[in-house]
């Protein structure tokens, strides 16, 4: 049985408690965040709703905030078998309430500053502390672990987005053969940008990001019935609920970095990689499961390729994001000065501006 560490309680965070709470995996969770009186009435809920369903694991609240001085050590007390966090300035359904008009032109990393930044500073923190346990990083981790693993250390793993688009391929392949979709096998590459054009609304063909496809079923080879049912409407909602997806990614993942056996699932950025792969997850370690079909090296180009439908043209050495010229022309018509590319060390002070920029 393991214990869990939730740090950082936003909406997304939320919703992996409500499902960790229910998982019989976990017999102890932490959540650490700032609010105390928020925090410990989300840990009453939780608590509630598991009870509910027959699950009585333990869940506390730890007042923590990682910007001040000794948050490593208060980390290294908690002592979790796996942690996740997903902190972030500027969560999805916050760009999405922005009343600006011009935020509406911005492509999705054009509102990278407000992952990075306080993912900068979590890094520097749980480096700080010392904890060898597997962490999770779930704030745009396709890009934001990968800078992180330009600077230093980076999260284990992250979770989400394009794994969300897994189910779809099986339910393709599922309506053109009849195969049950949970027998159907999966291996894809993609990055961030994937998942949000297969769920877009009624009538539309989207333009897909380049992605790696293979797909079989009892030994037979369906990738083409997965591929055309990529691009058929599947319209979701794209509200607070859309967390749940998420949270479906992550509880499986989480226990399965915590000993709960081994799990070939798909997650961006194992080991601090660029996008996202097919993996296999067990016992605090990560690793690429790719078809012997493809090399790791035309997986991360195929990731690096799909940069521009995120926004960004290119990412440098030394984590230094270049945007492309539509992100940079809406950064400038938003904060109005130019802005071509962002520096990690720059994230906070540019988050802040996003910040009010959207107020």
């Amino acid at each position: 049985m393991a214990r869990l560490l939730l740090i950082s309680l936003g909406k997304l965070t939320g919703a992996v408690l409500e499902a960790a709470a229910r998982d019989p995996r976990f017999d102890s969770i932490v959540v650490a965040g700032r609010n105390a009186d928020y925090g410990q009435a989300k840990v009453n809920q939780a608590r509630i709703g598991a009870g509910l369903e027959g699950r009585f694991p333990r869940i506390s609240f730890e007042r923590f905030d990682f910007n001040v001085a000794g948050a490593g050590a208060i980390l290294k007390r908690l002592a979790p078998d796996v942690a996740f966090a997903a902190p972030s300035l500027l969560p999805w359904w916050k760009v999405g309430a922005s009343k600006n008009p011009k935020a509406a032109e911005m492509p999705f990393a054009g509102w990278l500053a407000g992952h990075l930044a306080p993912m900068l500073k979590l890094a520097m923190v749980w480096t700080e502390s010392g904890l060898t346990a597997p962490w999770v990083g779930a704030a745009y981790p396709d890009v934001v672990n990968y800078v992180l693993s330009c600077r230093g250390p980076a999260p284990t793993v992250g979770c989400g987005n394009f794994v969300e688009s897994v189910p779809k391929i099986r339910f393709a392949v599922a309506e053109a053969t009849g195969a049950p979709p949970g027998e159907v096998e999966v291996k894809l590459v993609g990055e961030h940008a994937l998942e949000y054009r297969l769920y877009a609304g009624k009538g539309t063909t989207p333009d897909l990001p380049p992605y790696l496809l293979q797909a079989s079923w009892r030994g037979r080879d369906v990738t083409e019935a997965g591929r055309a049912g990529l691009t058929r409407p599947m319209p979701i909602p794209y509200d607070l609920d859309f967390n749940l997806l998420a949270a479906s990614a992550a509880v499986g993942l989480l226990a399965a970095l915590a000993g709960a056996g081994d799990l070939a699932t798909h997650a961006p950025a194992p080991n601090g990689l660029l996008g996202g792969y097919p993996i296999r997850a067990s016992r605090g370690k990560v690793a690429v499961d790719l078809p012997k079909e493809w090399s790791l090296e035309q997986a991360v180009e195929t990731n690096r390729l799909a940069l521009p439908w995120d926004g960004i043209a290119e990412i440098e050495a030394d984590g230094t994001v270049r945007y492309t010229d539509r992100t940079a022309a809406a950064l400038r018509q938003l904060l109005g000065r130019p802005v071509d590319r962002l520096k990690p060390e720059e994230a906070p002070t540019h988050a802040a501006e996003l910040m009010i920029a959207l107020s």
